[in-house]
């Protein structure tokens, strides 16, 4: 069974994106341009690796489905991807050393919402996820609270969302033998606690703005999270991931 088919559209979307900026983007050259060819980068190896149904072109003003936002001003999206009914809306910011600031996100939701609120007859079909993707490694907190409030997946290389953090940690689970095993017991219990978390915080951009019966509603379970408790529990999974990781590789060394 190929990768692709062993998960959801939004993992391998997920995973893919992640590996990019932990590993992939050290490998490649680097281009005359003010990003380093990090956009061009980014769309041809998810271009390569995920067979989409749609990918918008360069320079895009039209979320990648020639829509009008209901401001009448037009905004670049640097990549949208459809398969099925997903829609992926990526803001890549190459950042090395710069700060990933708050303006960003707010700049980026409000995009997408301008484009739904105009839209949303048509855009209620799909579900929209958001990546904010980087390679800066001093991310602080409060942009990691914010994408989590959003719905915003906040792609870095300093650390796993919980869709990959979930995937990696089945994946391991998996690679272990059958039968007693303190550590294989350990790892199913993170697993658990990572899908809890998945469940109750792993919401998209559909999730929170709504449009139902003609009207657009805000649901606002989702973004009443206590942000910082989660930020908190997503750290310590991480960590907690890392450990077994660590411990597996040493025994099987």
């Amino acid at each position: 069974m190929s990768y692709d088919e062993r998960i959801s559209a939004i993992t391998n979307v997920e995973v893919r994106s992640w590996l990019f900026v932990y590993k992939e983007w050290n490998k490649l050259s680097r281009m005359p341009t003010p990003d380093k060819g990090f956009e061009e980068s980014f769309r041809e190896y998810l271009y390569r690796k995920i067979k989409f149904d749609r990918v918008s072109d360069v320079r895009d003003t039209g979320f990648g489905l020639s829509y009008s936002t209901l401001s009448n001003i037009p905004h670049e999206l640097d990549v949208i991807c459809a398969k099925h009914k997903d829609l992926f809306v990526f803001e890549l910011k190459h950042f090395e050393a710069s700060i990933l600031s708050k303006e960003i996100v707010f700049t980026f939701l409000g995009k997408v919402m301008d484009y739904y609120l105009k839209n949303a007859e048509n855009l209620y079909t799909y579900r929209i996820t958001m990546f904010l993707l980087t390679i800066n490694k001093n991310i602080h907190d409060s942009i990691r609270k914010l994408c989590l409030t959003y719905g915003i997946r906040l792609i870095e290389p300093s650390q796993m969302t919980l869709e990959v953090m979930d995937y990696y940690t089945r994946d391991l689970y998996q690679k272990m033998p059958e039968g007693k095993n303190r550590l294989k017991a350990k790892v199913e219990g993170l697993i658990e606690r990572i899908s809890k978390l998945k469940e109750d915080h792993g919401q998209s951009f559909t999730d929170i703005f709504r449009y139902e019966d003609g009207e657009i509603a805000i649901e606002l379970e989702p973004l009443q999270i206590n942000s910082s408790e989660v930020l908190k529990d997503i750290e310590e999974c991480y960590s907690m991931f890392e450990d077994v990781r660590k411990t597996w590789k040493l025994q099987r060394s």
